[in-house]
């Protein structure tokens, strides 16, 4: 019994540090002004793109893992892609070639495009119920607390030089070993875990088709979400350390304890997410774009250091508290034949999204605190966007149930 327990929370944790994967390709942009020194021969853009340029490959590759799962299995392919992950990642720490560098990082990406979509799917393979929406938070917990460590300690590395960095990511060997020892095989391990409360039939009961019509439209939907909302958030992720130093606010080395402290935060959104969830329903979607929007208006005008760590924390938790809910709402949406392409789908427009921050900041604005209150300004417009289609839906939805009594 005892060996049960351990195996099954085992199975917990290695699932969840899988999501840490997914967003570290940006615990290093406190590096951005050092690098931007050593490498004077190429644009600021092109600097920046050595965070971005993960996430261009991390979506092809998340539209094609499922063509690899197909071949190897999920377990093999979360393993496959951490380990090429984590042996790409560590290369900058050890070269001085920019190109070298560049390749490692689309390596970085096909590494987590790999592991991605299984960071979601594979949740909902073990468990359902009200313990899946559980876990959908506590994965956006994990994802915010593994990130925050890692920025943290790349801030700290980042006083010893730029390439020290890039050491942080030896941090993904553990998970590695986790997903190799605790993580079984969902074919070979059978029936779904169920969650605490649920019976045996709702455990055995075979997938149904989602009652909600147009299930991949609004997936996409969400998934264009998504992308609005990672563009945006992206913008201060790139253009923060170059604030500090242009603003003069502090060091790259105080920039990155703001990420680190607003990757903490995700794990308190991610925390509260079920609970919030019970009184906003969708409505929490567009009150986190909202707030988090607000907050990065807020970080465009503050010239102080202590301010600009509390409105970290502010953003990390609202996106901590927002972003569930389109997960939440995808697994909803999907059943096992649909659920790869439905992930894939929202975990895309994020990526591109992330992508392309660096053109996105160069378009609205000159300046790196320009770029990020205009960014701010954007996710307010995305808010109210997604508060207006939600209400459509809903309006939609009682017309339709009034019409068929």
């Amino acid at each position: 019994m005892k060996n049960s327990k351990f195996k099954k929370i085992m199975l917990i944790v290695s699932l969840l540090a899988l999501n840490i994967v997914e967003q570290a390709a940006s615990v290093i942009s406190a590096a951005i002004p050092q690098m931007a020194k050593a490498f004077p021969d190429h644009s600021q853009v092109q600097i920046e793109m050595i965070t971005t340029i993960v996430s261009m490959f991390v979506t092809i590759f998340v539209l094609i893992s499922g063509l690899i799962v197909n071949k190897l299995g999920q377990k093999r392919t979360a393993i496959l892609g951490i380990a090429i992950a984590a042996v790409s990642s560590i290369i900058p720490a050890f070269s001085n070639s920019f190109n070298m560098i560049m390749a490692s990082r689309a390596v970085l990406g096909v590494g987590i495009g790999l592991a991605n979509p299984l960071a979601v799917s594979l949740i909902g393979e073990f468990f359902e119920g009200d313990f899946l929406a559980h876990l959908m938070g506590w994965r956006a917990a994990a994802s915010g607390i593994g990130t925050s460590l890692m920025t943290l300690m790349a801030g700290q590395l980042l006083k010893i030089s730029w390439h020290a960095a890039y050491l942080v990511y030896l941090l993904f060997v553990p998970t590695l070993l986790f997903f190799i020892f605790f993580v079984p095989d969902p074919k070979k391990a059978g029936l779904k875990t169920k969650a605490a409360g649920e019976t045996d039939q709702a455990a055995e009961s075979p997938a149904e088709e989602p009652a909600e019509k147009h299930a991949r439209a609004k997936v996409i939907f969400y998934a264009a979400v998504l992308f609005a909302f990672f563009s945006g958030v992206m913008v201060a992720m790139v253009k923060l350390a170059t604030m500090y130093v242009e603003n003069g606010v502090g060091t790259p080395s105080q920039a990155s304890t703001v990420f680190a402290c607003l990757n903490f935060a995700q794990l308190l959104g991610g925390l509260v997410f079920g609970v919030l969830y019970k009184f906003l329903k969708s409505k929490i979607l567009p009150l986190g774009i909202l707030l988090s929007g607000l907050t990065l208006i807020a970080m465009a005008m503050t010239t102080s250091n202590g301010v600009m760590i509390a409105l970290g924390v502010a953003s990390g938790f609202f996106g901590g508290v927002s972003i569930p809910y389109i997960f939440t709402r995808v697994s909803q949406l999907s059943v096992t034949r649909t659920a790869p392409m439905n992930n894939a789908l929202v975990l895309v427009g994020s990526n591109i999204g992330s992508f392309l921050a660096p053109y996105t900041a160069s378009l609205l604005g000159k300046t790196a605190a320009m770029s990020i209150r205009n960014a701010g300004l954007a996710l307010i417009v995305i808010a109210a966007i997604v508060l207006v289609a939600l209400l459509a839906v809903k309006k939609n939805s009682s017309s339709q149930a009034l019409a068929n009594k």
